[in-house]
């Protein structure tokens, strides 16, 4: 997968026409220059940027399990070496250790350190173009020399005299001074216990890392860890049509540990799995401004980007073999909170807590215990369905709780996040982190895998069979112990119609759609509840037709029932209501009484006026 490095110094495309980021003018707009030509300074947009001319494209998870498990291997033997000095013995004893030459290691550790990803380590994968130069010995002496020497002391000096001072030293030397990107990143290896210590005091470093009763012990700077949990909402969803109560929804959250900002969510009404977390993952990974349109939210939602780690708990749902190829391609350690050890999940059930709070003030809510609810009838009050509560959330996300102090960090997170990518006096900053440029790519890493033989009709997954004329090179093919080979497919849970197929030889996956061309899309879980309604109609030795046709006769039942249900909305909005009706009868009443009146009324007139003759006679 490409990502977009925003750092300062770094090379990007605008126009197709190679630029150099100069500084971030803010979370949107950067300051850039061609490469050719740094005085022609411009700024433009972050979203018409891009690492490569347009027509590159490259493809994550597009390696075998072999070429994967090599790279990782590499990995592991240099993963305690990189991005720190190391000697001539450690590296020998790797060298030895895997039974290759000191040569190959340093090798090994220069190029992951130039692209910071796995797959560069995987040998037989295709140059993705020009590496980074390294830094020259003499510049790299004096960074660490200024680092120990204003960083590292109880003086706690700010970054911009750091970096002023490492510049003037080279120009000193008449060497060429490194970018600011590469000064903040060497500040960031320095391991944050060591640093505390000498910025601040071996007790105050001890109480953080050493004995952190209550507190996680990371989120040092944004996106060092999200915390991700699943949680359900106290309140009770409609149907979008017939508004009928459907049950609670499920929230799968991501929180960025730093800055208390929510990195990603996910809402769904089934039950939390896989599928959940990769979703939240999808959201938090990426720029949110197609979200925000989407649900026609005004405001801003910064956050996005990889985590260097990412903690969750021990259910399984929470760790896949997908996944975690995504954490090893982008570095991100996937850390399981330790059993017994409530604190490493206080922040993400902090503000479960908090959005609980605000729903229960919503109709249709369950609220949080039967004391509470009382004599409140939720199922009778629910109001919102799925798209109505992500809205309100998104809203309370965006609007309210970024902007909301938060107490555990003394400020809104929206300020601490933005303090932590722009720095101040004190803190250096992390920059603009880089942007994952091919969604479609990470889409399809993060979808659950299957693995199938390709047979002459294609490949055939939960009894729907799909085919491909990519397929052909593939039928029937065995592996070296006469073993049918098995293929790499996924599958998008919210839309079965096509699969995604993994060519082994061109690393590149390719859309698979129904073998019955016009048979309808499915979800899974339309997929399951097909299945079940053969089960219960006792309907046996089923094939595709039968399911396809169950989903029709289920759809067909669906909409016999939302026709019924409009109907009958309808003649109760024509039929006249009871208050209409008395109202209606006292209006007719009081008519009848009217004329009754006058009518009495006349008869005492004409008594009058003969009484009053009768008088006048006398």
């Amino acid at each position: 997968m490409s990502k977009l490095d925003l750092s300062i110094g770094s090379k990007v495309f605008y126009n197709n026409k190679e630029h150099i980021i100069l500084k971030a003018v803010n979370f949107h707009t950067l300051s850039i220059a061609p490469t050719d030509n740094q005085a022609e300074i411009i700024n433009v947009k972050i979203q018409d940027l891009s690492s490569k001319p347009q027509e590159e494209k490259t493809q994550l998870d597009s390696y075998t399990d072999e070429e994967w498990s090599e790279a990782k291997k590499k990995y592991d033997a240099i993963k305690e070496l990189v991005f720190r000095k190391k000697s001539r013995d450690e590296v020998e004893e790797v060298a030895a250790k895997y039974k290759v030459t000191a040569m190959t290691v340093y090798r090994w550790i220069k190029t992951y350190e130039e692209s910071e990803k796995i797959s560069s380590l995987i040998s037989s994968k295709h140059k993705r173009g020009k590496k980074g130069s390294r830094i020259e010995p003499l510049t790299n002496k004096i960074i660490e020399d200024v680092i120990e020497e204003l960083y590292l002391t109880k003086q706690r000096i700010g970054f911009p005299k750091i970096f002023n001072t490492i510049k003037a030293e080279c120009k000193k030397l008449n060497i060429t001074a490194p970018h600011e990107n590469t000064v903040r990143n060497r500040i960031k290896t320095i391991d944050p216990k060591f640093a505390l210590k000498k910025r601040f005091s071996a007790k105050k470093a001890n109480e953080k890392y050493g004995n952190f009763e209550g507190e996680y012990p990371e989120g040092n700077f944004p996106l060092e860890v999200y915390q991700i949990d699943h949680t359900p909402l106290d309140i009770i969803l409609v149907d979008s049509h017939s508004r009928k109560p459907l049950g609670r929804p499920y929230l799968t959250l991501a929180i960025d540990v730093y800055s208390r900002m929510v990195a990603g969510f996910y809402l769904s009404l089934q039950a939390p799995g896989y599928f959940s977390v990769s979703q939240c993952l999808y959201n938090a990974f990426l720029p949110k401004d197609d979200f925000l349109k989407k649900y026609d939210i005004q405001g801003e939602w910064e956050i996005y980007g990889i985590p260097s780690k990412y903690a969750v708990d021990n259910g399984k749902d929470l760790i896949g073999l997908d996944m975690q190829r995504v954490c090893d391609e982008f570095g991100m350690t996937m850390v399981r909170r330790p059993v017994g050890r409530p604190q490493y999940g206080s922040h993400v059930e902090r503000i479960f807590l908090t959005i609980n709070k605000e729903i229960h003030n919503l109709p249709g809510t369950t609220f949080s215990n039967i004391s509470e609810k009382a004599e409140y009838d939720s199922i009778k009050n629910a109001t919102f369905t799925l798209d109505e509560i992500t809205k309100w959330l998104t809203e309370f996300i965006v609007n309210v709780y970024h902007n909301r102090v938060h107490h555990g960090i003394g400020m809104t997170p929206r300020q601490k996040y933005s303090l932590g990518i722009f720095g101040d006096d004190e803190n250096p900053g992390t920059g603009l982190p880089p942007i994952v440029e091919d969604r479609e790519s990470i889409k399809i890493a993060l979808l659950p895998a299957f693995y199938r033989t390709v047979q002459k009709d294609g490949i055939t997954l939960d009894g729907i069979t799909y085919y491909s004329d990519v397929l052909r090179t593939w039928i029937n093919r065995d592996d070296e112990q006469g073993n049918k080979l098995k293929f790499k497919v996924k599958r998008d849970p919210l839309s079965i119609q096509k699969l995604y197929f993994f060519d082994p030889e061109l690393k590149e996956y390719f859309e698979l759609s129904y073998r019955k061309l016009h048979a309808p899309d499915m979800t899974v879980w339309d997929l399951y509840a097909a299945k079940r309604y053969l089960k219960e109609n006792s309907i046996k030795d089923t094939n595709e037709d039968d399911l396809f046709d169950a989903y029709e006769r289920l759809t067909h039942i669906e909409k016999q029932a939302k026709e019924k249900t409009a109907k009958h909305k309808m003649r109760k909005s024509k039929a006249p209501k009871m208050s209409d009706i008395k109202s209606k009868s006292k209006t007719e009443t009081q008519v009848a009484k009217e004329k009754e009146n006058k009518q009495t009324d006349d008869v005492f007139h004409d008594l009058f006026d003969n009484i009053e003759t009768f008088h006048i006679k006398e």
